[in-house]
């Protein structure tokens, strides 16, 4: 039988699905969420407000958790666990804010998450919603064991059978886009938006950043794959700049920004990544090539084919290669 949550709730360990009307009231507290220009403290105080005027409704309180996980970063989550631990210390024994202090620990640190969904088994072996949290954490990529999946997973429909297992980890925010930005320097559109379109690009990166970093779903490598890629990205986010302000005429803003990037590519030039500096010295190079800074150019080169001398590669020395020609082809026209 599917219980739901009413005025006269049944125990929690029988909960399924929210209340038609507590669900409705979810579903009108989290509107917020889907506007990417609100902050969370704007989109989660209607959650805040209905968790303080249904405090024991447990759907209130994970639909409160989910949207400080989907939207939130390291600070948030932290403060967010804090008070889930404080009201499981100052109800001992009770395993609805075991559960919930759990689940704010669940792709935090799942490990204990673990440990705190089997300790509210022990005081309830029918709490439905901690064999759906443990039969979710097994099913996961990072800590997969079908044995423990199928068996919470067979517990949890017995008692919730038209309910659904979430597959986490929930879908990262997308990389940013430079496209648009890049056509508008191609075709030299003095468009005054382009600035604002590569910065936008960046903080999504950034942010997508801070999104994978506090949660252990992913693995170390994952993490600095994302990492890496944000980057690289940099670099053709600088570069698109460099050319719009000189495409401007605004010579005041891109040598300084040129001078950063020069600076930048010595303080990578022993990091271990040398994908990350072969990048940023042909990206350097083609800007000193198109402002006609033949020196600096050439003096990239010379360290691009330092670092090529050490790890030979046949596509990066097509490349230096290319890059050596349009050298000499400019300086022959001096």
């Amino acid at each position: 039988m599917l219980w739901l949550c009413t005025g006269a709730a049944p125990a929690q360990s029988s909960v399924c699905e929210p209340s038609a009307e507590v669900g409705q009231q979810i579903e009108s507290a989290s509107k917020g969420l889907a506007s990417p220009t609100l902050t969370l403290e704007e989109v989660i105080e209607p959650l805040r407000d209905l968790r303080r005027r249904l405090p024991k409704d447990l759907f209130v309180h994970t639909r409160y958790q989910d949207a400080i996980k989907e939207r939130g970063v390291e600070g948030h989550l932290k403060e967010m666990l804090d008070e889930y631990l404080a009201l499981k210390n100052e109800h001992a024994d009770d395993p609805f804010y075991l559960y919930l202090y759990g689940r704010a620990l669940e792709g935090r640190s799942t490990p204990q998450a673990i440990s705190a969904m089997e300790e509210v088994l022990r005081f309830d072996p029918n709490f439905a919603l901690a064999h759906q949290a443990l039969a979710e954490i097994y099913g996961s990529a990072r800590f997969r064991d079908p044995k423990k999946e199928k068996s919470e997973r067979a517990q949890f429909l017995a008692a919730c059978s038209t309910s659904a297992i979430p597959s986490p980890p929930g879908a990262l925010p997308p990389p940013g886009d430079l496209a648009q930005a890049e056509n508008l320097v191609a075709q030299r559109n003095p468009n005054t938006d382009v600035p604002e379109l590569v910065y936008q690009a960046m903080q999504r990166d950034a942010w997508r950043l801070q999104r994978i970093r506090p949660f252990d779903w992913y693995t170390v490598e994952e993490k600095k794959q994302v990492a890496r890629e944000g980057q690289l990205k940099q670099w053709s986010a600088w570069s698109l700049l460099v050319r719009y302000y000189r495409n401007t005429d605004q010579q005041d803003k891109a040598s300084p920004l040129l001078e950063e990037m020069q600076g930048r590519l010595d303080r990578i030039q022993t990091d271990p990544d040398p994908d990350l500096f072969w990048a940023a010295g042909a990206t350097l190079t083609a800007l000193y090539l198109e402002g006609n800074q033949l020196d600096s150019a050439r003096e990239t080169l010379k360290r691009m084919e330092t670092v090529l001398v050490k790890q030979p590669d046949r596509k990066r020395s097509a490349e230096l290669a290319r890059l050596k020609a349009k050298l000499k082809g400019r300086a022959a026209k001096r």
